[in-house]
This record gives structure tokens, C-alpha cells and sequence, in this order.
């Protein structure tokens, strides 16, 4: 069941979807990248282990000048626009 959102992270805000991953987990995917959801360490979060996803959390923390270097991205949900 996908569902667009806002990813709201320290200093800034994706748009972003909830999705279920090919092994049936929830996700969540990122500027064309899925990410396993990570919901035990944190309320929300994406964890990123392949190059595709390492890229794009870089990228995420360049652009938001996020300082942290967990390897879990903490983020918040904010609702998309009434068009869904």
C-alpha cells in the first residue's frame, strides 16, 4: 500500500512515499531509492546499505547539512498535498 509523504528532516523537506519492499517489509522510497523502514531505533527512519541508498543519504545530509553519521536517517512525516 504505497502512500506519498513529506519527509521532514532537520533543515529541510522530500517528498517521499511509504511502500512495501519486493521481500514484503515496509520501505520507504527516496528520490527513486527504496530503503528498509526503520521503526525500532527511532519513531521513522531509513537505514541504507547499497550504493544507490548510501548515495542518496549522503546527499540528503550534504543538502540539509545533517552532521549526524548514524547509519540510520531520523526523519518526521509531514502529510502530502490533498491530491492523492
Amino acid at each position: 500500500m504505497d502512500r506519498d509523504f513529506t519527509m521532514v528532516l532537520p533543515g529541510g523537506r522530500v517528498p517521499a512515499r511509504f511502500v512495501t519492499l519486493e521481500d514484503g517489509t515496509p520501505g520507504v522510497e527516496v528520490e527513486g531509492v527504496r530503503f528498509p523502514h526503520v521503526t525500532d531505533e527511532v519513531p521513522h527512519g531509513i537505514r541504507g546499505n547499497g550504493d544507490d541508498q548510501r548515495r542518496v543519504l549522503d546527499g540528503l545530509r550534504g543538502r540539509f547539512r545533517i552532521t549526524s553519521d548514524s547509519p540510520i536517517l531520523a526523519f518526521e512525516v509531514g502529510e502530502e498535498g490533498s491530491g492523492h
